[in-house]
């Protein structure tokens, strides 16, 4: 899986900064914290912030690293799903969600 940046750069503030509420986004660097910004593009992005994903960390590579979450959202992980054609259960949160089933429905 290619995870180059297809695009030469890309700055926190390319995003939508409301996506970044509990932290300073100026204290973030987009490679150096390139899970935490595709998962919060996942589970709160609008279209142009998934869009801007895309063209720097190439669909491949949004794959790679979100395959290795503890946590993603249900919808988030069903898009992933079908818009990269990959099985839910090659993703470790599922993995992690159906061995650690809750008592009810939440």
């Amino acid at each position: 899986m290619d995870t180059n940046p297809v695009e030469p750069s890309c700055r926190i503030h390319d995003f939508s900064l409301r996506l970044f509420w509990d932290v300073d986004p100026s204290s973030l660097d987009v490679d150096r914290d390139k899970k935490y910004v595709i998962a919060r593009v996942l589970e709160f992005g609008t279209l142009q912030d998934w869009r801007r994903l895309v063209a720097y960390f190439t669909l491949d590579g949004i794959i790679a690293a979100a395959t290795t979450f503890r946590t993603l959202d249900a919808k988030a992980l069903a898009f992933l799903c079908v818009v990269g054609h990959v099985p839910k259960e090659a993703f470790r949160c599922y993995a992690l969600k159906q061995s650690n089933p809750t008592p009810w429905n939440s």
